[in-house]
């Protein structure tokens, strides 16, 4: 599955790879905070080999996409308008976005912006603000300031490319050496800066828009995101069904892929009868 990039419409270059079997079943994949396309590798190659396209990228400010020390660069918006223009270029229609952590944020703030456009929607250990930031006016501009700091006072370290995710298999939600390589492949600046961007965002007036058949997969020992947040979405999202996955915590994608995608394929068989 070969890499290749796109020009948004900011002019930021987004990396993307592709692989394509049945046109007529897409599965589109956003990787959360921090991460990268690849933590999606063992879900890719389960469902390629079910015969689904399979569309994954580089969220900006991720692996080899564009990055930006402007907090602007990360509005919500922009990471929805880069996945419309990407799948405009590629002439996807009617995929399903499957998005995890910070990805399904996106995928809610996409569905809502572009309604008509993707088929389902697949939220897997999301929420519709970020965890411990967002509570109240005190703590939001405490953190503001605190991560507009770094990111001004940081230099500008940071490996260019994608992180090896097996390092990290079985790891806890809080896992400093993931957390460091996170920071490291996003760059020092780019994760402060996104940090920033993300603090005091609520889409939650957004739930209600969603229309499309929508699933919710959970790891019942999340505690990024604890089970609550997924039954909201579940309660606010009408359409929706909630899954558990027993055991599984935030980092689900890598730790959990095989029973992930036994969730996610269930619930294709229901969509595409």
């Amino acid at each position: 599955m070969g890499g290749k990039y796109f020009e948004s419409f900011d002019g930021s270059k987004i990396y993307y790879e592709k692989s394509v079997k049945d046109k007529n079943k897409w599965l589109i994949f956003l990787h959360g905070f921090g991460g990268d396309l690849g933590a999606w590798e063992k879900e890719i190659s389960y469902f390629t080999n079910l015969n689904y396209s399979t569309l994954a990228l580089d969220l900006r400010g991720h692996g080899y996409s564009a990055k930006s020390e402007d907090s602007a660069f990360y509005n919500l918006t922009n990471f929805a308008k880069d996945l419309n223009l990407l799948l405009e270029a590629e002439k996807i229609k009617k995929p399903i976005i499957i998005g995890h952590c910070l990805g399904g944020m996106v995928a809610i703030y996409y569905q809502t912006l572009f309604p008509d456009q993707s088929r389902a929607l697949i939220l897997v250990d999301t929420s519709y603000k970020p965890p411990f930031i967002g509570n109240n006016f005190v703590g939001q501009v405490f953190f503001s300031y605190f991560f507009k700091l770094f990111s001004k006072i940081l230099p500008n370290m940071g490996f260019y490319g994608h992180a090896d995710f097996t390092r990290f298999i079985g790891t806890p939600d809080i896992d400093l050496k993931r957390i460091l390589s996170d920071m490291m492949h996003t760059s020092l600046k780019s994760y402060f800066t996104l940090c920033e961007s993300l603090t005091g965002l609520n889409i939650k007036r957004l739930l209600d828009k969603i229309t499309v058949p929508t699933l919710i997969v959970e790891g019942t020992k999340d505690s990024i995101f604890p089970l609550d947040i997924a039954e909201y979405l579940h309660s606010r999202i009408k359409t929706s069904q909630l899954d558990f996955i027993e055991g599984a915590n935030h980092i689900l994608v890598i730790n959990n892929p095989q029973e992930l995608s036994e969730s996610i394929q269930n619930f294709l068989q229901k969509i595409y009868l």
